[in-house]
């Protein structure tokens, strides 16, 4: 039983976490690695990339970016803001269905989403509504 709430509760963190890729990459993080990209070449440009790196690089030329990169960012931090405020209640309501439905299914890529939007008839209703907030606020629908 231990081991079945645990793998649920990992199940739910990286939930919130398979979110990052597709939903945000559409307005998020790829979206401001190219709005931001005169930026990044001529402010960030010996940075090495990952773990937030080019954003904090870009963030400390805010003052220098073209608004077409701080729109960027702004959209991301707001897609940001909506994952962290929901991710809790629909991680919780969505558990046992993450579960039994997608215990197989890879972390990342918002595969979990995918695998319960595929699996939404089997899916209890609460979780389905949870599926659809996240769908219509990240266009995945």
């Amino acid at each position: 039983m231990i081991k079945l709430i645990s793998t649920a509760v990992f199940g739910i963190a990286l939930f919130a976490l398979s979110f990052s890729q597709p939903a945000l990459s559409q307005d998020g993080s790829q979206g401001v690695l190219e709005a931001c990209e005169p930026e990044i070449k001529e402010h960030c440009e010996n940075v090495t990339p990952g773990e937030g790196r080019l954003f904090a690089c870009l963030y400390s030329y805010e003052d220098r970016v073209s608004p077409q990169c701080a729109n960027a960012f702004d959209d991301f931090a707001d897609a940001l803001d909506f994952l962290f405020a929901n991710a809790n209640e629909a991680l919780a309501i969505c558990a046992p269905d993450i579960q039994a439905q997608c215990s197989d299914t890879t972390v990342g890529g918002g595969r979990i989403l995918t695998c319960l939007s595929e699996n939404k008839g089997s899916v209890s209703a609460e979780c389905q509504e949870q599926i659809e907030v996240f769908e219509n606020r990240f266009g995945l629908n």
